[in-house]
């Protein structure tokens, strides 16, 4: 069984700011470097970040990143072990 489980990443600085009375926009920012944070804190727990679920959310002006991390199974060693 993989477990897997959900995520949102506040993305702190990346507000969007009005240009004018239709147009909002955020600052510039780098989405790998983004998405490289967002791996290593999962890590940490031993969750790998699934990049095809990334999708980027704006709540009341802020970004957030959401999506889906699993946690792959332990690797099962299987050895062989030859008698002479």
């Amino acid at each position: 069984m993989m477990e897997s489980k959900l995520f949102s990443y506040k993305v702190d600085g990346i507000v969007l700011e009005p240009i004018n009375d239709s147009l909002k926009v955020s600052p510039v920012f780098d989405r790998k470097e983004l998405v490289e944070k967002v791996k290593e804190i999962l890590k940490e727990d031993n969750f790998t970040l699934d990049e095809r679920s990334i999708e980027y959310k704006i709540e009341d002006g802020q970004l957030y990143l959401q999506g889906l991390a699993v946690k792959h199974p332990e690797s099962k060693s299987i050895g062989f072990r030859i008698n002479n």
